[in-house]
């Protein structure tokens, strides 16, 4: 049996840039990090002693005679992806509710390329795996949003995707000391719109809009990064969050703008919805002072979170042993 886990990402700055009919044209540059809140995903063959169907379990469970009969569009065209023709026994679990805002489908696609590939034995790299998870969601099943769920999900850390307009992206660590990283944690609220959305519609507004001025503040926000300067990163977030709020109707919510006020209201220096928009979690960045004021104020619907510096990685593996 192979377990790994993937995690969830928090997306800062250049949010939806990283479309390919945008970056085609302008490019992308993205700020943002990998939480310590995951997808986990195990595979292992079938004992022969067992029957010879396939069982799958995620929020439902499955079995099939043939993996190409899985019901789950993902699970399914991932399994097809890679050629499994074996019964196996999948199962899956999550840190965060689906359809809030943290890239948890990419996440549970990095990971299930990573649990495959570990499964056959076949070559690894953040890249491939990446660029795997890409292909699934984007090209074969057609879903609509970016590029960066993927990238993030198997790179981990916190750090910036630059993507020309050849779609070649290159991922790199914010240059900034440990102090920082942990005073702008620290600086950091995620709270729990409590909604779920389907987000293809909504990543589907974003298409054939103009996002030159997102880009333009994400590359205003790393000199604000090289600066330490986290009172500037909140209001040039909360600039990219209006900014991002006029591409379409479908962004934010009657729930998200009052999250978001009275954050701003008790002096936060800046707030998003993360995600595509519709609702889910909503970042803050402030001050320690206000900080305990919105956890006061939010406390049931406070996520707790550190950053991420693995990417998707292995929990356990016995398939050695297994298959000797």
């Amino acid at each position: 049996m192979i377990l790994v886990k993937s995690p969830f990402r928090v997306s800062l700055f250049g949010g939806s840039t990283d479309y390919e009919e945008f970056y085609r044209e302008h490019g992308s540059f993205i700020i943002g990090c990998s939480i310590n809140k995951y997808a986990y995903l195990s595979v292992r063959e079938k004992p022969q002693i067992l029957s010879n169907e396939s069982t799958i379990s995620y929020s439902k469970f499955e079995r099939v005679k043939k993996l190409v009969d899985i019901e789950n569009n993902l699970i399914r065209e991932t399994f097809k992806y890679f050629n499994i023709d074996k019964a196996v026994e999948f199962i899956s679990f999550s840190d965060i509710p689906s359809r809030t805002g943290l890239g948890g489908s990419s996440s549970y696609c990095v990971g299930m390329s990573y649990l495959i590939r570990k499964f056959l034995n076949l070559k690894i790299s953040k890249r491939e795996i990446a660029k795997d998870a890409i292909k699934i969601e984007r090209e074969i099943l057609k879903e609509s949003g970016g590029i960066q769920d993927q990238i993030w999900a198997a790179y981990g850390g916190l750090g910036t995707i630059s993507i020309d307009k050849s779609g070649t992206f290159s991922v790199k660590p914010l240059p900034v000391t440990e102090e920082f990283k942990d005073e702008l944690q620290n600086s950091m609220v995620l709270i729990y719109s409590n909604e779920q959305r389907e987000s293809d519609n909504i990543a589907k507004s974003h298409e054939k809009q103009d996002k030159t001025e997102i880009l333009r503040i994400a590359r205003l926000a790393y000199q604000s990064f090289l600066s330490e300067d986290i009172k500037e990163i909140g209001e040039l977030l909360h600039q990219s969050w209006l900014e991002k709020s006029k591409i379409s109707e479908h962004i934010s919510t009657e729930s998200v703008d009052r999250i978001i006020s009275q954050c701003m209201n008790m002096g936060a220096y800046g707030a998003k919805l993360l995600g595509a928009g519709g609702c889910g979690f909503v970042l803050v960045v402030c001050d320690p002072n206000t900080k305990k004021k919105i956890q006061e104020t939010f406390h049931k619907n406070i996520l707790e979170f550190k950053f991420d510096n693995s990417g998707v990685s292995t929990i356990f593996n016995n398939t050695n042993e297994l298959h000797s």
